[in-house]
């Protein structure tokens, strides 16, 4: 399929501008689809969903992959706390060179997030995916990744998500002050590795 300027075949999301890149998410994942929106009237999104998916549908894995930029009516950049940065895809020097992108983890209830923020970008994931039939909700971890442009006014963010239910833990065990808050940084690192092997990027 086609969308903007960028198509998704066989699992291959290729971009040509703001990045210009390919991202190939692995074949165990099925490509749910994508949209288009424009999110809090600054700015314009599109999205891509991968998913793994239980017998009754339920999303257990995601990668979600979103191009996003400011209207030319504003003047907004962006800004994110993180500071841990992680470089991905072709040597420099090579077509597309690497790219360079601002990562972080965590754990979040789906619901609540998407009650508090019903108009959010994450919000949008979860209607979209519930109309295509997947269930998806409860406590989720995620691993973020976020490249910025220049001009820091057009971003790339592919962010992988897992079910937490498995592993045995709550949301609040593991946030700061929890009972299991001690387990969270080996919890992080495996995260961070089974989501690299989820997509590779060129």
């Amino acid at each position: 399929m086609t969308l903007n300027h960028r198509t998704v075949t066989d699992n291959v999301l290729h971009s040509d501008r703001l990045p210009a890149v390919r991202i190939s998410v692995h074949p165990d994942f099925a490509y749910a689809g994508s949209l288009r929106f424009i999110l809090n009237a600054v700015a314009h999104v599109e999205q891509h969903h991968f998913v793994i998916a239980d017998e009754r549908r339920r999303v257990r894995r995601l990668v979600w992959v979103q191009f996003e930029g400011y209207l030319d009516d504003n003047a907004h950049t962006y800004h994110y706390p993180m500071t841990d940065t992680l470089t991905l895809g072709a040597p420099a020097g090579a077509p597309g060179g690497a790219h360079t992108f601002l990562h972080d983890a965590g754990v979040l209830n789906i619901d609540d997030d998407y009650r508090e923020r019903p108009a959010s970008d994450s919000a949008h994931v979860v209607d979209f995916l519930r109309g295509q039939g997947y269930g998806y909700d409860g406590d989720t971890l995620f691993k973020r990744l976020v490249w910025l442009d220049a001009a820091k006014r057009n971003e790339l963010m592919i962010i992988y998500a897992e079910d937490l239910r498995p592993t045995g833990y709550r949301v609040p065990d593991l946030q700061p002050g929890g009972s299991a808050a001690a387990h969270w940084p080996a919890l992080a690192q495996a995260l961070h590795r089974r989501a690299l092997a989820s997509f590779t990027i060129a």
